[in-house]
């Protein structure tokens, strides 16, 4: 069934809107893949184009992908775990499949703050996002950023100084680290 997740996840040229309303209208992605695609034009908001999406059937993509992850000890989280973050879950789009690596925090029973900032910081700018970062983490909240240099790589590295979790989300991908020198950062937090 994971492989049917990643099936319609990937589907390229749909939004997560439309993928959420095909998972609401077929209940599961595996019901979504073996359905007529007549079915198709059931789903609120399905265009010809996404139903015709939709009718690829190709797994190849979604079985690379689901390799990989096991190759490289990456998480699979659907829309419909458990461990799923509420808070995402609840917005208008969500993603149907997040990928991730080391342990989940409680994300729906901790404070969140998330930190961004200019990449090009000064160096009181700097110095103010790793206390930033610290302070929260004291407090009990979780601090997650998107791993970039300068304000979010500092916010991150003093919650970790604090001994606390972070959470860096990964726009290139969970087996991209970029930039590269934040690297420590991703191993930091495994």
């Amino acid at each position: 069934m994971l492989l049917h997740w990643i099936w319609l996840a990937t589907r390229p040229g749909m939004n997560d809107r439309i993928k959420a309303e095909g998972l609401r209208h077929f209940g599961d992605p595996e019901d979504a893949y073996y359905a007529d695609p007549a079915s198709y034009a059931g789903v609120e908001g399905m265009t010809e184009d996404a139903a015709a999406l939709l009718q690829d059937k190709d797994l190849k993509e979604a079985r690379a992908v689901l390799e990989a992850c096991e190759n490289q000890n990456i998480g699979i989280l659907t829309l419909q775990d458990a461990m799923y973050p509420n808070r995402l879950k609840n917005i208008a789009d969500p993603p149907l499949v997040l990928y991730f690596k080391g342990k989940l925090p409680e994300f729906d029973a901790l404070p969140v703050i998330a930190v961004v900032g200019t990449r090009d910081a000064t160096p009181y700018g700097l110095k103010t996002a790793k206390n930033l970062g610290a302070q929260i983490a004291r407090c009990g909240g979780l601090v997650i950023s998107g791993l970039a240099t300068g304000i979010d790589a500092m916010a991150m590295r003093g919650a970790l100084s604090a001994g606390k979790a972070v959470v860096g989300l990964m726009g290139c991908g969970v087996d991209v680290v970029y930039p590269a020198n934040n690297r420590s950062l991703l191993t930091d937090t495994q």
